[in-house]
């Protein structure tokens, strides 16, 4: 009897810590909308000119982290997954969006000194590293001091990177582009793209 009690409890426990977190947490700043589950509250860090919404049915597992600083929003859709792990840094004045349906795989990092676009029903492998900017390099100081160039990236509907997958600022893939693990993409390419690679070439068009 207690197997079967501590079964079900298991198995409702990201209910109950989703309702926790959204009683607890929920504000102007950070909305959270209905049926949100959690296997472990999320870690957010989040200024007061920046935001965080959330859409329904949103699921995120262990230790996911959610930073919005400067003026930056991040929007996650409706019907998103989010592994365990996972990073999603919005900073400036950036908008990091997860249209409806993307899937996120474990310790993925997206680094949004600019913003980012997932489209909808995309899947995003694990250890993925989403990158808006670089340090600056030129002259005669330390890179530290020197700051940072941005651009945006922008990734279409239904598209699957793979793991190991490095996406470097200013990138655009069409929708159902697929990117193959441990490519590196530092040029953008049109809808139906397979690509792979260091750096990303094109392989061929997916039917």
């Amino acid at each position: 009897m207690l197997f079967f009690l501590l079964r079900y409890y298991y198995r409702i426990k990201p209910q109950i810590s989703g309702f926790i977190f959204k009683l607890l947490f929920s504000h102007k700043k950070l909305k959270i909308g209905k049926n949100f589950q959690c296997d472990t509250f999320p870690k957010v860090l989040l200024d007061k000119t920046a935001s965080i919404e959330i859409g329904n049915n949103v699921i995120f597992r262990r230790n996911v982290e959610l930073r919005a600083h400067g003026t930056s929003k991040v929007n996650i859709g409706d019907n998103c997954r989010i592994d365990r792990g996972v990073r999603i840094l919005g900073a400036n004045k950036a908008q990091i969006v997860f249209e409806e349906g993307v899937r996120m795989g474990l310790y993925t990092v997206l680094n949004g000194g600019d913003s980012i676009r997932i489209g909808k029903k995309s899947l995003v492998s694990g250890y993925v590293y989403l990158q808006t900017s670089m340090h600056n390099y030129e002259g005669n100081s330390s890179i530290q001091k020197q700051g940072y160039t941005h651009a945006p990236i922008d990734l279409g509907n239904d598209i699957w990177l793979g793991t190991h997958v490095v996406i470097f600022p200013g990138t655009t893939l069409g929708d159902k582009s697929i990117v193959g693990s441990s490519s590196v993409v530092n040029q953008s390419f049109d809808q139906n793209s397979i690509v792979a690679g260091i750096p990303a070439k094109l392989i061929k068009k997916r039917s």
